[in-house]
């Protein structure tokens, strides 16, 4: 049996500055900075991100990013990816969590694609995927495959 290959540590940073009770930034040196806020469910706004939407784009451009990634490295063209991303929060035992995610990406392949292989990948990105693997949220996948795409992302 072959050994595993031994993981790096990875440190990621950000500073959050409230300026009112219910709205502030998101902040990191060299980034575009985040207006963050309450959602309208809890008495916020919806003219700004709140922390569930933050939650539901990460898990879903991890996905993503890690998709293509791993079609890279297998020589599948992948030409375009928009994908939407539910959340469901409930109650659970007393208290509000995320329950289920649904990632639901369409996905266009190149010349050549093939759909048998960006389905394998897609679900080995599943598996791969840093955040859907930190949250404990049901991650539900639905991807649509489609060919006759141009050329690849870059």
């Amino acid at each position: 049996m072959e050994p595993q290959k031994a993981l790096k540590t990875f440190q990621f940073h950000n500073t959050v500055v409230l300026q009112t009770a219910k709205r502030g930034v998101m902040r990191l040196p060299q980034h575009a900075e985040v207006a963050i806020g309450s959602p309208p469910e809890f008495r916020g706004t919806p003219d700004v991100w709140c922390p569930e939407e933050l939650l539901l784009g990460s898990v879903n451009s991890c996905l993503m990013l890690t998709f293509v990634g791993l079609s890279q490295r297998r020589g599948l063209n992948v030409a375009a990816i928009d994908s939407q991303v539910d959340g469901t929060v409930e109650s659970v035992d007393g208290h509000y969590e995320v329950t289920r995610i649904t990632v639901k990406p369409v996905i266009t392949l190149g010349p050549q694609g093939d759909p048998a292989l960006a389905a394998e990948l897609f679900k080995a990105a599943r598996q791969a995927c840093i955040l859907s693997n930190s949250v404990k949220a049901t991650i539900a996948l639905a991807p649509e495959f489609r060919t006759g795409g141009a050329s690849a992302l870059a």
